[in-house]
């Protein structure tokens, strides 16, 4: 028995040998990497040293960007061995970040990102994640929490022209605060935001590959509350040869009035429109929508709620049957 004991002893300190000293291989190739790129920087990059992960610490890490150089006091980059193509990074608390072109500071408790790779699809990225709990920038809060993941999925018949893959994204927000010195907003309450989508690309995700473009966007469900406010949002968009959105975008709620007096509070339409654009949203949500091709019909409305449709089609954007402008040019 001693002699049993001894040999897995011995396999173990083999392992914990090849483990560590595989780390602080890591460690000196990911320094070297970075030396050599003048984008990132570092002041230590050493090995984790977790006997549950395999990863590196990195200190005062800062990156360039075009607003200037986001900072990290520190960053942990690791992976577990029974998921070694799953990685992940834990963020610090504060840190310094492009926020609208301008470098601010950002406190997120308990921030992570997570990616896992497909070795099987040319090493794309199949599932990714962000998570958080409350985040602030400038001091002011933000949100309470933050949770996103995308994952690759299977086209589908209904797929829009150039598509080669899509994921599904799943999120929620919760405590979202208006931003500052909006005071209708800030009165209205606290913003929360929840459910999935499906994004359309020419191609999956490949780190160090340039940026699939974006050809189709498609949700049967987000759910968008403000204070006591509610509206579902649902619908389908891709883009025309002319690269405007086309396709249907259906707003289900109970509270039109409510939210065309918030907009008149916070200047985004006349106090004198409220009642003529509540006569014209009602109107259209009791038309039946003619669908651009390809877009399937939506669900009907329940008990109590409007329907309201805005459709894009030949480049222009209409309210039910009434011309309201040109269609947006659809996001890539």
């Amino acid at each position: 028995m001693r002699g049993l004991v001894a040999v897995l002893l011995v396999v173990a300190a083999s392992v914990a040998a090849a483990w560590f000293g595989g780390e602080t291989w890591l460690a000196r190739e990911a320094a070297r990497r970075i030396a050599d790129d003048p984008r990132i920087a570092a002041a230590q990059v050493a090995p984790l040293r977790d006997l549950r992960r395999i990863g590196l610490h990195l200190a005062d890490v800062t990156v360039a960007t075009a607003a200037g150089d986001a900072a990290l006091p520190t960053l942990d980059l690791w992976a577990a061995p029974s998921a070694p193509t799953e990685f992940h990074a834990a963020l610090p608390e504060r840190m310094i970040l492009p926020i609208g072109g301008v470098l601010r500071p950002v406190q997120a408790a308990g921030a992570g990102l997570s990616a896992r790779i497909s070795p099987a699809s040319r090493m794309a990225v199949s599932r990714a994640a962000l998570s958080s709990g409350p985040v602030t920038i400038d001091g002011a809060p933000l949100a309470a929490a933050v949770q996103i993941t995308a994952a690759l999925s299977a086209l589908g018949p209904d797929a829009p022209a150039g598509a080669a893959a899509s994921y599904a994204v799943q999120g929620q927000a919760d405590g979202v605060a208006p931003p500052a010195g909006m005071q209708a907003l800030q009165d209205a309450g606290l913003l929360s935001a929840s459910g999935a989508a499906r994004v359309f690309l020419t191609g999956p995700v490949v780190p160090g590959e340039s940026r699939p473009q974006v050809v189709g966007l498609a949700s049967d469900g987000l759910t968008v509350r403000l204070g006591s406010r509610a509206a579902r949002v649902t619908g389908r968009l891709a883009a025309d040869a002319e690269g405007r959105a086309t396709g249907a975008i259906f707003v289900y709620t109970r509270d039109v009035q409510d939210w065309l007096a918030l907009a008149a509070e916070t200047g985004l339409l006349p106090k004198g429109m409220v009642a003529l654009a509540g006569t014209a949203l009602a109107a259209a949500a009791g038309t039946a929508p003619q669908l651009p091709p390809g877009i399937p019909p939506p669900a009907e409305p329940q008990q109590g709620e409007l329907r309201i449709p805005l459709l894009l089609r030949g480049g222009q954007a209409f309210l039910g049957p009434l011309p309201v402008g040109p269609a947006p040019i659809f996001p890539r």
